[in-house]
């Protein structure tokens, strides 16, 4: 006993004892440790795109293809649509008033070919890195216990070079959130973590990768807790890690690459006139719909042409480049992330026709990139669309303003930010992070914040859940496995509520409650049941609804309404009934959100028919019956 007691005074178990290491101290080291290692991640990922964007721009203009530049423009002049090339030293070929530049097909097999490189590398080595990488963090950690194959991010970030080199028009959060996301993946496999921590530890290289590059300390933490779910909801258990993880990953950033900010206005911006908000109200629908036809867009172009196209897979992002180069022949601004022309946005120095006419070819070279399976994240893209959309809003609001005589026009630069922020939030499912992401990117001005996330509010209660950028978020956390208990929603999801408890050799009794029975013969027929759930049925057998047993009991000991209230008076309408080809999945979602643990069966024909009574335990040993009899695939 003595050295027991000893034992109990080391300095391991003093610490264990002290600051709780084994429930949450090592997940919120390890969040450090990994923020850390992200942030060095962006500062090399960074230093490779900056070093290949001038490589392939410095190729360009020695081929006489020389690109307008955002200085070029300013509010009232600057090239045409077509007129784009005006400035390269050789431009001899015209075609109906476009200009083009002498080597003009550089500009389609640049894009091309790097489209082509990225395809062979991603259908080699990990063909789960096609199209957006965000995607791939939000499966891994609802379906697949916080585990990234390690090739996976490596192969991410290559192809992402090669995509955002050859001017893919996408972003960089992408790549990097899944290679920060994969630093996290192996490290927490190789520390042999358990499934809760991994998941989280997920998250935050995710989010040290993403505020790393993009210098968001707490967008980045925003970002990794609301992209898992298409609704307003958050995984507030990984917040704490997320922002650590997030910090430390941008003061490495810092460290080397100093304040590097994407986007910075030199003025402070805010709601100046009491009208501005009920303006900003008006662009919302307008902002829904831009939404809408983006994600359409991009979904329609990956599902119904270019998985369905006969060629072989690593050659369809080749395709995308080349149909980008075409629509950059006439608006090369549509190529890369666009930050040079955001800030110009940003600073009201673009004219009016470019911001209208940029609109929809930026969502179709984006779609292009993305769909085709080329590699890059869609942050930046929809940042800019939101932009351009709300660039335009201002300037028509400005002229509609100016012929009615009113003055307070809201100004532009807000007008803009508040197209970025609604505009991502509202086809990320991302309210707060959005709005906090635009706050930070031009330089911690908060002073929107709010306003921002009414609106970004408002934007998804009239969207659509299913009208989302990511096809891996689930509606809710019940629908993530990560909240679902052990069990795997694939399986649950092939066993059928026939099979389970409607089979001859499963039925068994089920004990209805007559609608007219007084609160103590209620009381009495439940009394010799476990079940907390029971059937009432009218006079002729017909199913009514539910009576819970603690609402019998309740009643039961208050003895002030025995006399006035039957069963019928406190059954439940059939909000929680099943069919018998419903799966098990629905069964159980069903049975966690009500927190019950039966279920009635009834025909899908006739809903007043009841078959029968699905019970928890039942669910629980078919499951377990089909995962020891391996009878699934």
């Amino acid at each position: 006993m003595e050295g027991q007691y000893h034992g109990n005074r080391t300095i391991p178990n003093k610490f264990r004892q002290r600051f709780d290491w084994d429930s949450s101290g090592k997940v919120l080291v390890y969040s450090v440790v990994i923020g850390f290692l992200s942030g060095f991640a962006a500062v090399l990922v960074y230093a490779g795109a900056q070093f290949l964007g001038h490589s392939v721009t410095g190729f360009f203009s020695s081929a006489g293809i020389v690109f307008p530049t955002p200085e070029q423009y300013t509010v009232s002049s600057g090239a045409l649509p077509g007129e784009a090339f005006l400035n390269a030293p050789r431009k001899d070929i015209y075609f109906n008033g476009f200009v083009f530049p002498r080597y003009w097909i550089l500009i389609l097999l640049i894009p091309s070919f790097g489209g082509l490189l990225c395809g062979f590398l991603i259908w080699s080595f990990a063909p789960e890195a096609v199209g957006e990488g965000t995607d791939s963090v939000i499966r891994s950690f609802h379906f697949r216990n916080g585990i990234l194959r390690t090739r996976l991010p490596v192969v991410k970030t290559l192809s992402g070079f090669l995509t955002l080199g050859s001017g893919g028009s996408a972003g960089w959060e992408g790549p990097t959130t899944l290679l920060g996301a994969g630093i996290a993946g192996t490290l927490g496999q190789s520390l042999r973590l358990n499934i809760h921590d991994r998941r989280i530890l997920l998250l935050a290289g995710a989010a040290g990768g993403i505020g790393a590059m993009f210098q968001i300390p707490l967008g980045g933490a925003l970002y990794a807790v609301e992209i898992l779910y298409a609704s307003t909801a958050l995984e507030l258990a990984a917040i704490i890690p997320c922002l650590l993880a997030s910090v430390a990953g941008y003061s490495i950033f810092r460290f080397f690459h100093g304040e590097t900010r994407l986007l910075e206005i030199s003025e402070t911006v805010g709601i100046q006139h009491g009208t501005d908000f009920f303006v900003f109200l008006i662009f919302i629908p307008v902002i829904a719909l831009c939404g809408l036809l983006f994600v359409r867009m991009v979904m329609e172009l990956r599902n119904r042409i270019f998985r369905r196209l006969p060629i072989p897979e690593f050659f369809k992002p080749a395709l995308g480049g080349f149909l980008l180069g075409c629509i950059a022949l006439t608006y090369p601004q549509v190529l890369g992330g666009g930050y040079g022309w955001m800030h110009r946005l940003l600073e009201n120095q673009l004219p009016f026709y470019l911001i209208l006419c940029l609109i929809i070819p930026k969502m179709l070279a984006t779609a292009l990139t993305v769909s085709s399976g080329g590699s890059g994240g869609l942050l930046a893209p929809s940042l800019f669309i939101g932009g351009l959309i709300g660039g335009t809003l201002g300037h028509c609001c400005g002229l509609l303003f100016d012929a009615m005589g009113i003055s307070g026009t809201p100004e532009m630069t807000t007008c803009v930010l508040v197209g970025m922020a609604t505009f991502y939030a509202g086809i990320g499912k991302l309210p707060f992070a959005a709005a906090v992401i635009v706050c930070e990117m031009i330089g911690f001005d908060f002073s929107l914040l709010i306003p921002l996330f009414i609106l970004n509010l408002i934007h998804i209660a009239i969207q659509s859940p299913t009208t989302s950028l990511y096809e891996e978020q689930v509606l809710a956390p019940i629908d993530s496995e990560a909240h679902f208990g052990n069990y795997s929603v694939d399986l649950l999801k092939v066993i059928t509520v026939r099979e389970t408890c409607l089979e001859k050799d499963k039925k068994h009794s089920v004990l209805t409650i007559p609608a007219e029975s007084s609160i103590p013969q209620t009381a009495r027929l439940i009394a010799s049941k476990p079940d907390s759930l029971f059937p009432v049925v009218d006079s002729e057998n017909n199913l009514i609804g539910v009576i819970q047993s603690s609402d019998v009991w309740a009643v039961f000991r208050s003895r002030k309404k025995w006399g006035v209230l039957t069963a019928k008076d406190l059954s439940h309408d059939m909000e929680i009934a099943v069919a018998p080809d419903d799966d098990l999945y629905k069964a159980l979602r069903i049975c966690t959100l009500w927190r019950i643990s039966e279920l009635p069966v009834v025909d899908p024909k006739q809903p007043n028919r009841l078959l029968g009574m699905l019970r928890q335990h039942e669910i629980i040993t078919a499951y377990n019956e089909y995962l020891a009899n391996a009878q699934w695939n």
